[in-house]
C-alpha cells in the first residue's frame, strides 16, 4: 500500500513532449468519444432530495481580507451556512447550450475543460451526496454519527475527465478537487469556520461510507469543520448503501494505470497516523496572512469574487497593476490547512512574467521563504510563456504564467505515491486561490496545460510542474451568476467558442 511505482509510472507516461515511460501501460482509446460522452451530474433515482436554503449567506469582511489569509469571527456552521459554503464551492452557477440545444453547466471553481469530475457529499450524524443543480442534498445514510461536526468527502470520478485527457486526466481529478477548495476555504474564512483538509485517511472505509466503488469514482479529500473528532468505522461495520446512482456514461472506461496509481497509493486505517507523521519532514514553511493590498473595493466580498470568476478566454496585452503579482501570487502560496504540509506548503512556484507594473519581464522562481529569485531570462518573454503552455496564445498574452512545481523524489520517498496526490491537490488550491486573487484585484486567470520537460528545462530546475495558470487583464467583463438552484443563460457562447478557436491558430 501506498507505494510510488505506479504513480511515478503514470507521471513520466503523461508529460507533454516527452514520450510515454510505459506506452504499454496507457490505454488505446477514442477521447472525446461524442457517443459515449460522460454525464456532468451525479444522479440518484428514485430517492427525495431536500433542498437546502436558496438564499447566500453574506460576509462582512473585505474580499482582499479574506484572501490575505484574515479569518473572520467564528460563526455558525447551520444549514443556511452550509447551503452557501457547498454554492461557493461546488454549486452551478451558469448555463450554455449547445448547438443543439443541450446544456453545458459552469460551476462555482474551475475545472480543465469544464468536465467537473470531482462529487460532494456531506457527513455528519448522516451522510448525503451534494446535487448542484437543485441545490439540495440526497439521503445515504441515516444514523452513522462519524463526527461531531460537518465533514465533507470529496470524490472523483476519473472517466469523466479521462474520456478527454486519457491517463493525465488522474491528474486532474487533485486539480479539480484543489480549486474547489480554494474556494470553500476562501468561503469558510470569510464567515470564521474552521476547516482542515485531510488526504491521509483510510480509503477503503472512505468509499464504503459515502457507498462508492473506489475504482469508478474514488475518494480524493476529507474537509474537516470545525474542531470535532472524526469517527471512521471501518468498511465491514457498514451496510451497503441502497440508493442507486445512474451511470456516468454508456460505457464506463477503466484506464489500468489510473486504476494502479490509485489503488497502490491507498491507506488503510492503522497507516493513516505513520503517514501523517512523516508529513511533518517534508513540509516548508509559509505564512497563513500576507499583507493585503491597499482597496479599492472595500465593500467587494468573498462571494462576489467567486461569483464573478469564470476562466479567462482572451487577455488583453497591456501592462497588468503590481498588486496582481506581488500580492496575488504570495496570497495565492500561503500556508494551507493540509494535514500534508503542517510546516505550510509542498511546492514551490515558478514565474514567466510578460508585462507587470515594477517587475522585469522573465523567469523567476517564487517560495514563501525566499520571495523571487531570478533564474531565467529572454528575448522575448511572451514568446516564451506561449511554447511553455503547449504554443497556446493564452500563456503569452497573459501578464504573467505561473507553474506550481514539486521536486518529487524526496516527496515520494518520503510519503509515497499519496504524496504526488498531496502535491497536485496543493497545487489546485494554488491555481484556485490565484484566480479568486486575480478577479479581486480586476483581472482574470485561466488554467492551462503545459510542456512538462521544457518548464522544468526553461527555470533550470528538477522541480516537476503540476499545474499551470496565466493570469492578465481580461479582455471581456465577466458573465453574470446566478443563484443557488438557477444558473444564469449565457447567451452567445458559440460566438465566443470560435473566437477563442481563431486565437488557438493565431500563427
Amino acid at each position: 500500500m501506498n507505494s510510488r511505482g505506479s504513480v511515478d509510472a503514470l507521471h513520466r507516461s503523461t508529460m507533454h513532449g516527452e514520450p510515454p515511460a510505459h506506452r504499454e501501460r496507457l490505454l488505446a482509446f477514442r477521447p472525446l468519444d461524442p457517443t459515449n460522452r460522460p454525464a456532468p451530474l451525479k444522479t440518484y433515482t428514485g430517492v427525495a432530495a431536500t433542498l437546502l436554503p436558496r438564499e447566500l449567506r453574506p460576509s462582512s469582511s473585505s474580499a482582499v481580507e479574506v484572501l490575505s489569509g484574515h479569518v473572520a469571527e467564528p460563526g455558525q456552521l447551520d444549514e443556511g451556512l452550509l447551503g452557501t459554503l457547498l454554492f461557493l464551492a461546488a454549486g452551478i452557477t451558469r448555463v450554455a447550450r449547445t448547438v443543439d440545444g443541450d446544456p453545458i453547466w459552469f460551476r462555482s471553481a474551475m475545472s480543465a475543460g469544464n468536465l467537473h469530475p470531482v462529487e460532494v457529499y456531506v457527513v455528519g450524524d448522516d451522510v448525503h451526496h451534494y446535487q448542484p443543480l437543485d441545490h439540495a442534498l440526497v439521503p445515504l445514510r441515516r444514523g452513522v454519527h462519524v463526527c461531531d461536526d460537518v465533514t465533507l468527502v470529496l470524490t472523483g470520478i476519473p472517466f469523466r475527465t479521462c474520456w478527454k485527457y486519457g491517463e493525465r486526466g488522474w491528474r486532474h481529478l487533485w486539480w479539480d478537487a484543489g480549486a474547489l477548495l480554494a474556494n470553500l476555504l476562501a468561503a469558510a474564512d470569510a464567515h470564521g469556520v474552521p476547516a482542515q483538509i485531510l488526504v491521509g485517511f483510510s480509503d477503503a472505509a472512505v468509499a464504503a461510507l459515502v457507498g462508492i466503488d473506489g475504482v469508478d469514482e474514488v475518494p480524493l479529500a476529507l474537509v474537516r469543520f470545525g474542531t470535532g473528532e472524526l469517527r471512521l468505522p471501518p468498511p465491514e461495520a457498514l451496510e451497503p448503501v441502497t440508493a442507486r446512482a445512474e451511470p456516468v456514461a454508456r460505457r464506463v472506461l477503466r484506464f489500468p494505470l489510473v486504476v494502479d496509481a490509485h489503488t497502490e497509493t491507498a491507506l488503510d486505517l492503522d497507516a493513516v497516523a505513520r503517514w501523517q507523521q512523516a508529513a511533518l519532514s517534508v513540509s516548508q514553511p509559509a505564512p497563513a496572512v500576507v499583507e493585503a493590498p491597499p482597496d479599492p473595493y472595500s465593500d467587494d466580498r468573498v462571494e462576489h469574487v467567486i461569483l464573478r470568476r469564470g476562466s479567462t478566454r482572451l487577455f488583453r496585452r497591456q501592462r497588468a497593476p503590481s498588486a496582481l503579482l506581488e500580492w496575488g501570487l504570495p496570497a495565492a502560496c500561503r500556508a494551507v490547512p493540509l494535514d500534508a504540509a503542517p510546516a505550510g506548503t509542498l511546492l514551490e512556484h515558478f514565474v514567466n512574467v510578460h508585462d507587470v507594473a515594477g517587475a522585469e519581464p522573465g523567469g523567476y522562481r517564487y517560495t514563501a521563504v525566499g520571495g523571487f529569485e531570478g533564474c531565467t531570462r529572454s528575448d522575448d518573454p511572451r514568446a516564451a510563456g506561449s511554447r511553455l503552455c503547449l504554443d497556446q496564445p493564452l500563456g503569452g498574452d497573459s501578464a504573467y504564467t505561473v507553474f506550481h512545481a514539486v521536486t518529487l523524489d524526496p516527496l515520494l520517498d518520503t510519503l509515497g505515491g499519496r504524496g504526488y496526490r498531496s502535491a497536485q491537490l496543493e497545487a489546485g488550491i494554488a491555481a484556485g486561490r490565484l484566480a479568486l486573487n486575480a478577479v479581486a484585484v480586476g483581472g482574470g486567470a485561466t488554467g492551462l496545460t503545459f510542456y512538462d520537460g521544457l518548464v522544468s528545462r526553461y527555470f533550470h530546475t528538477e522541480a516537476a510542474p503540476l499545474l499551470a495558470v496565466a493570469v492578465g487583464i481580461p479582455q471581456t467583463r465577466p458573465a453574470r451568476s446566478g443563484a443557488p438552484g438557477h444558473p444564469v443563460e449565457l447567451p452567445g457562447y458559440g460566438r465566443l467558442m470560435s473566437r477563442l478557436a481563431a486565437g488557438l491558430h493565431r500563427s
